[in-house]
């Protein structure tokens, strides 16, 4: 077998920003959010490196981080959900320094909710699981 007939194509940044603009109208209606707070797509491996981590709220400019790249989109969408839920809790007043500890209410409510977002949004979209990771 050669390889050309074993590679499957990969889902393109393009593709993927489609698919998660998508998710946010998901995402803010299950949410109940009034605006969505700016979200920027990462596609610098190196964010993860630099990071320890493909995401995060920044309560200081109201944002998030998420980086997209080698990744599979439902991956991409629950760190993108569960900074959402982050978002939430700060424009409700509920984030505290300890906020991102491991443990934390918060931490715990935003991983949590990610998940139950991501079985909702999986329902909706099976053919997802599908495709392969974003390049």
């Amino acid at each position: 077998m050669k390889i050309r007939e074993i590679i499957t194509e990969s889902l393109s940044h393009n593709d993927a920003e489609k698919i998660i603009s998508e998710f946010l109208i998901f995402v803010k209606k299950f949410l109940e959010l009034d605006e969505l707070p700016a979200i920027n797509l990462i596609k610098d491996s190196d964010y993860s490196i630099k990071y320890s981590s493909f995401g995060g709220y920044s309560p200081t400019d109201k944002s998030i981080n998420v980086m997209i790249s080698n990744r599979h989109i439902q991956d991409t969408l629950r760190s993108t959900a569960h900074e959402l839920v982050h978002y939430k809790q700060d424009i409700n007043n509920e984030l505290t320094d300890d906020s991102g500890n491991d443990g934390s209410q918060q931490e715990n409510e935003a991983n949590a909710t990610a998940a139950v977002i991501m079985r909702k949004w999986g329902k909706l979209h099976p053919e997802y699981f599908a495709l392969e990771p974003i390049i």
